[in-house]
Order: structure tokens, then sequence, then C-alpha cells
């Protein structure tokens, strides 16, 4: 269910041809892949893109992300670019996007005038295992912490108290916090067993979903789930998306159903 307004509707189009892309390359290489996040909740509950939502989302186990971004560079068609880190070091965000050259997306948060590529993208997602739930709710605790005060309008008496609280009472636990993720993140060898219970995006990601591994893995391909194509989904994508969501299938006040872009233009 493709947008109603052009513009939106054609940088949909252009995402689903990226993902019909990386599904190739998937494919071809046995990479595993799925459905993550509003694309899958699209998937559910529109039978494809949510009409006013325009980025795209899928996400990988680690082994299969780190394969990816190996052959990915040379196995996408060439007017494909796979955004990361390393391709485009002014780009120092932790997720990898793969972009349409000639193509601009301006996202809320960006001026527009940083020096990485802004093409029209997806976002591909690195899954890890967890054994414990409660090392979850700890990382996201860290996350809620951070961002508390944003919730507050500035100059309020709420948002100084909040930002008191945060900044000098949890301090100390807050930051002993941020050093263990940075100090996992680069042992991420405590993360790749299969066999724990857990499944959820990588620590450099900071917000974690709590989801049991046995409702991704193995993934399923679904025919025609997402705008009459068929793609890669967790093994039980409802429960995954009620652990995203919660109601998932119910629709957002109209004042909410809102494009996050700044500005998109097909031919840049």
């Amino acid at each position: 269910m493709f947008s109603n307004d052009k513009t939106v509707a054609g940088a949909q189009k252009i995402m689903l041809e990226i993902l019909l892309a990386v599904h190739k390359i998937c494919e071809d290489n046995h990479i595993t892949y799925f459905l993550n996040a509003g694309t899958l909740l699209g998937a559910l509950r529109h039978g494809g893109f949510i009409p006013w939502d325009d980025d795209m989302d899928i996400a990988m186990p680690r082994k299969d992300y780190e394969r990816f971004l190996e052959i990915a560079p040379e196995a996408l068609p060439k007017d494909l670019f796979l955004q990361s880190r390393d391709t485009d070091p002014a780009y120092q965000r932790p997720t990898v996007k793969i972009r349409k050259n000639g193509t601009l997306l301006i996202e809320t948060g960006e001026t527009g005038n940083e020096k990485y590529h802004h093409g029209i993208f997806i976002d591909i997602f690195p899954y890890d295992y967890y054994k414990y739930e409660w090392f979850l709710r700890w990382m996201n605790w860290g996350s809620r912490v951070r961002d508390r005060k944003n919730r507050y309008k500035k100059g309020t008496l709420k948002r100084l108290l909040v930002t008191l609280y945060t900044n000098y009472l949890l301090a100390i636990p807050a930051e002993i916090l941020i050093q263990t993720r940075k100090y996992l993140i680069k042992h991420r060898e405590y993360f790749v067993d299969e066999k724990y219970e857990f499944m959820s995006n990588g620590l450099e990601m900071f917000r974690n979903r709590i989801t049991r591994t046995k409702d991704i893995m193995p993934v399923k391909y679904a025919e025609g789930i997402f705008e009459g194509y068929g793609f890669y989904v967790p093994r039980n994508p409802e429960k995954f998306m009620t652990d995203f969501y919660g109601d998932y299938m119910k629709l957002p006040p109209e004042n909410e159903r809102i494009t996050h872009a700044k500005l998109i233009k097909l031919e840049a």
C-alpha cells in the first residue's frame, strides 16, 4: 500500500527496489535476514508499506550481517551504495544503510549539509544472541535514563528536575553501564551462541527489544507478504511484533500518521 503522496510513494518504490536487490544477494549467498520493525508491521497490517512510512528496516543475525558486509559492496547493482563507517568515513552512525545513488532523503535530525551520502535507503540491523533477560532490561534502563529528560519541554521545572536526577544522582550507575556497553561491543564473542534464549539488536543500537530466539529463528519465507513480493520474516512474526509494539494492529491517531523525512528527491 504505497503512500498517496507521489514523492513518498516514489521513495517507497525505490526502497522496495533496494530490498529486492538485497533479498537476491542473500538468497544467492545463503545469508539469513528478516523484515524488521515498521517494515514487518506494514507487511502484517497493510500488506506492504505503512502508507505514511518513509523508511524500511531489515535485520540479520550477526554472522550473516558480517558476511553480507563482505559480499555486498561487489554484489550490489552499481546504482546502490552500502553505507557504513568504513565505506563512508563521514557517516558515523552504527546502522548500515543501502543507498540509492542519484536520490536524496534528509532525515529528521539532519541538516543536509553532512558530508556523507544522503540517498534514499533501507536500514540493516545486526541481531545478537543474549543469555539473560535481565541483561537486556539493564541495557534498556541506560537508554531510558539518557532519553528521559527529552520527554519534557526545555525551560520547564520537570525537565530541570529530571535533568538533575539523571545527570547527578544517576551519573555513576549510568556511566558504569555506558562503559560496560562499550567493553561488550568490543567483545562480541559473548553474543554468538545460538543456544541463548533471547535475541535482539546489537548493543551498538542502544534500544534492545526483548524477544525469544525461538520466535525469530529459523526465519521463514512468506510469499507475497510485502507489496505482492515474498520476503523472509521471523518464525513467529505476530509474537515478534507484539514484543516490539504491543497491540501492533491498532492504528495510531491520525495526527501521528506522518512521514519523518524533511526532504525527499527522487532525482538529486
